[in-house]
């Protein structure tokens, strides 16, 4: 421990000594088997209009739990429907159908998968109100975030959001989790492994973490428990979806998938992993792949541009291959690998805004050559 702690104090030298450092969180976690059955009482010491915010897949997971759970507090849940992408108009349309009858909900429950939940967010922060969060799966690391993205009609990301603060609360039901497909799973794994290795680089080279500070030895060391928990447990993690019963290898991976990783995110910062994920777009077939796949092949390929040695990398493919990442563009669903495809998702990498956090300047040309060292070391 003396020597991780010096190790965290040492990165801290680099920044900006004058710089601020900052840590955020979800005010309230509560994950297990039946944590839905807590929405009633957390969002009865929040408000008293609760509205869902579900597509009508999840309605039907969640809604009758959920709704049963607030009448016991005296509370009437309504639902309005997600459709579709997380657009501006999409949001607005929301907004209207909640205001019907000159209602004004005052605390939202945003439940689902990605898109779900950034909805969900988005008509808190118009609404005003308070934001619960139930997510259906451990696919990425936004439930715990104050982060949410619009997309343009096109689906096409349009803009980053913030929320005014974290969410509220966050309910993980892991009896909902466990039945959810493997490769929401994979995808959450592919989300989270990167937390420590694009934390490092943004603390060694001065950067601000989500909340415009300097990183803490707090933020450090989650990301460090977060790496840790993946590795020793996602094998033995996904093995819980056959029976689709939660078992405590499960309960851990999910807490690194959901708090952990959405910790270390906000408080570390982002690098070159996430990066990636303006490029990959522009590869034709990628568009069946989630986000995590895409940033865990996007952490192959700055393990290479950190020069890392054969064997570590050789340890890193084992790894994303024991859990089902992609090693290669061909995993992502991409249909030409040829030269010209890489130069594309190359060119769309130099538009991140993470890349200032590593270790020194990159040109698309870097991109290229270490994509085609990942294609030669995979072939």
């Amino acid at each position: 421990m003396g020597t991780g702690m010096g190790m965290s104090m040492g990165m801290g030298m680099s920044m900006d000594p004058h710089a601020i450092r900052v840590f955020g969180a979800v005010h309230r976690y509560h994950q297990g088997p039946g944590a839905i059955g807590l929405a009633g009482e957390v969002a009865a010491s929040l408000g008293r209009q609760p509205l869902l915010v579900a597509d009508e897949i999840v309605h039907g997971l969640v809604f009758d739990t959920a709704a049963a759970a607030c009448r016991r507090h005296d509370l009437d849940l309504r639902w309005v429907a997600v459709r579709g992408d997380v657009t501006r108009a999409a949001v607005q349309r929301l907004v209207a159908e909640a205001r019907v009858g000159g209602r004004q909900p005052d605390v939202v429950l945003a439940a689902g998968g990605g898109k779900g939940v950034d909805t969900g967010k988005a008509v808190s922060r118009e609404l005003g109100a308070r934001l619960v969060v139930l997510p259906t799966s451990a696919s990425n690391d936004g439930p715990c975030s104050k982060a949410f993205v619009y997309y343009d009609d096109a689906h096409r990301m349009a803009s980053v959001e913030f929320l005014p603060r974290n969410p509220d609360a966050v309910l993980v039901d892991t009896n909902l989790l466990v039945q959810a497909p493997r490769a929401l799973l994979v995808s959450g794994i592919g989300d989270a492994l990167c937390k420590l290795y694009e934390g490092e680089q943004t603390r060694n080279n001065g950067g601000l973490n989500l909340f415009g500070g300097a990183g803490t030895i707090a933020a450090q060391q989650i990301s460090v428990a977060c790496d840790r928990v993946i590795r020793e447990d996602a094998v033995e993690g996904l093995e819980a979806l056959a029976a689709a019963r939660p078992t405590p290898a499960f309960e851990r991976l999910t807490e690194a998938l959901v708090l952990l990783s959405g910790l270390a995110f906000e408080n570390s910062g982002l690098s070159l992993a996430h990066s990636l994920t303006r490029g990959l777009p522009l590869a034709e077939g990628s568009e069946t792949t989630l986000h995590g796949f895409h940033v865990g092949y996007g952490l192959l390929v700055q393990f290479i541009l950190e020069q890392r040695s054969p064997d570590f990398m050789a340890r890193q493919l084992a790894f994303h291959r024991a859990v089902g990442l992609a090693v290669n563009l061909a995993g992502l669903g991409v249909h030409d690998t040829g030269a010209a495809t890489i130069r594309r998702i190359a060119d769309g990498t130099m538009a991140s805004p993470h890349l200032k956090h590593f270790q020194r300047p990159l040109s698309a040309a870097d991109f290229e050559n270490a994509m085609q060292r990942l294609e030669q070391l995979t072939a």
